[in-house]
């Protein structure tokens, strides 16, 4: 069982190309098929990319990376380092994401996520995302993604 460490101090700041490095250990950590430093260069390059960086004093704990467009985002990867996952962070990351859409008028969140993956799935949920359809095959070892959607408020 991992330790409950009391967490202070958390802040929010745009993510930027200079934390790709950082961000990339954590991707790896937490993923069997993680993004690559170059596809998080990419994507930080497109200006209609919103991504944030979740911090404990100093220390980069996670990020999520979106792109939006007049009235729709999707949420193209969201993560919290393993060992402080289960502790509301990726919930108060999530949370700072729909305020930035709400700021741009943004009422809709999209996120496809690997079929087996039940523990994100239930985070979802417990979001309030709902299931609305699916991709076959849509990932490089065939498995099939479910489509989740939330409503802004």
């Amino acid at each position: 069982m991992k330790p409950t460490i009391k967490l202070i101090n958390t802040s929010f700041r745009d993510f930027i190309s200079d934390d790709v490095e950082r961000v990339v250990v954590i991707e790896r950590l937490a993923y069997d098929a993680p993004w690559t430093q170059s596809k998080f260069n990419d994507s930080l390059n497109n200006p209609n990319i919103l991504a944030s960086l979740i911090i404990v004093d100093t220390q980069v704990l996670g990020y999520f990376v979106a792109i939006h467009s007049p009235d729709s985002a999707d949420l193209l990867n969201i993560c919290i380092h393993p060992d402080y996952q289960q502790q509301g962070l990726g919930i108060k990351l999530f949370e700072n994401l729909i305020q930035k859409l709400q700021i741009l008028s943004i009422d809709t969140v999209f996120i496809e996520v690997r079929s087996s993956n039940n523990s994100a799935l239930s985070f979802y949920q417990k979001l309030g995302f709902k299931v609305i359809d699916k991709r076959k095959k849509y990932y490089s070892n065939g498995e099939d993604a479910k489509i989740l959607r939330l409503k802004i408020i």
